[in-house]
C-alpha cells in the first residue's frame, strides 16, 4: 500500500491520520509560515490555500512518486488573520479578541504527487463562538501553555474547548484536520484506503 507524505510534524495531524488508519510518513516542511503570510495577498482563504501548497511543494520534489498532504489553517476575524501568537501578552490580547465574538477557522488542504503531475486543493471553513471570557479565565487558559502553537492561541480538542460555546461546521477542521474531506480528496486521487475509520 502506497505512504503518504504528511508535509508537517504537528502532533494534532500525524494524530488524526493514525486515528483514520492511512498510513503516512511525517516530514517537516520548509516554509517560513509566518514571512509567507505576510508576503501574501487575496482573501484569507486564498492564503491558507497557498501556504498549504507551499507546503505540500517543499515536500513534493524529495518524494516525487508519493502523494503529498500539505495543510495550513488560519483563524480568520473580522477579516484578519489571527495566526499563532509570539509571547504570553499576544495569547492573551487575542484570546481577549476572540472572547464574546464567532470567528472563522480555515484549513486548506492541498494534495500533490509530481510523478503524476497531480495537484489539487480545497479549503474548509467553519465558525466558531466564544463565551464572553472574564479575564481570570483568559489568564488561566494561557497559563496552560496551550496556546502557543495554535492559530487563534487556542485548541478546541483540549483545554481550549471549554472557551466555545457553539460551532456551526465541520469539528475536525477547528483541530486542524477536515477528516471528510480528506478522505474525500485522497479517494478521488485513487490513493488506496484500507480500513480507513473515522471516529
Amino acid at each position: 500500500m502506497p505512504t503518504l507524505i504528511l508535509a508537517s510534524n504537528s502532533p494534532r495531524r500525524k494524530d488524526a491520520l493514525k486515528r483514520l488508519n492511512i498510513p503516512f510518513i511525517p516530514v517537516q516542511n520548509t516554509i517560513d509560515e509566518e514571512k509567507e503570510s505576510e508576503q501574501s495577498h487575496g482573501d484569507p482563504e486564498s492564503v491558507a490555500r497557498y501556504l498549504s501548497y507551499l507546503k505540500a511543494e517543499s515536500v513534493a520534489n524529495r518524494y516525487p512518486n508519493h502523494f503529498i498532504l500539505g495543510m495550513d489553517t488560519i483563524v480568520v476575524i473580522n477579516e484578519r488573520i489571527i495566526g499563532k501568537p509570539h509571547s504570553e501578552d499576544d495569547a492573551l490580547n487575542i484570546l481577549r479578541e476572540l472572547s464574546g465574538d464567532w470567528h472563522i477557522v480555515i484549513t486548506a488542504i492541498t494534495l500533490c504527487n509530481k510523478e503524476k503531475d497531480y495537484t489539487k486543493s480545497r479549503a474548509v471553513r467553519t465558525k466558531v463562538k466564544f463565551y464572553e471570557l472574564s479575564e481570570d479565565q483568559i489568564k488561566e487558559y494561557v497559563a496552560t501553555g496551550e496556546s502557543f502553537d495554535k492559530a487563534g492561541a487556542y485548541g478546541i480538542q483540549s483545554a481550549g474547548g471549554f472557551l466555545v460555546e457553539r460551532i456551526d461546521g465541520d469539528f475536525s477542521n477547528v483541530v486542524g484536520f477536515p477528516e471528510q474531506t480528506v478522505i474525500t480528496m485522497l479517494t478521488e486521487a485513487g490513493f488506496p484506503l484500507q480500513s480507513v475509520e473515522s471516529k
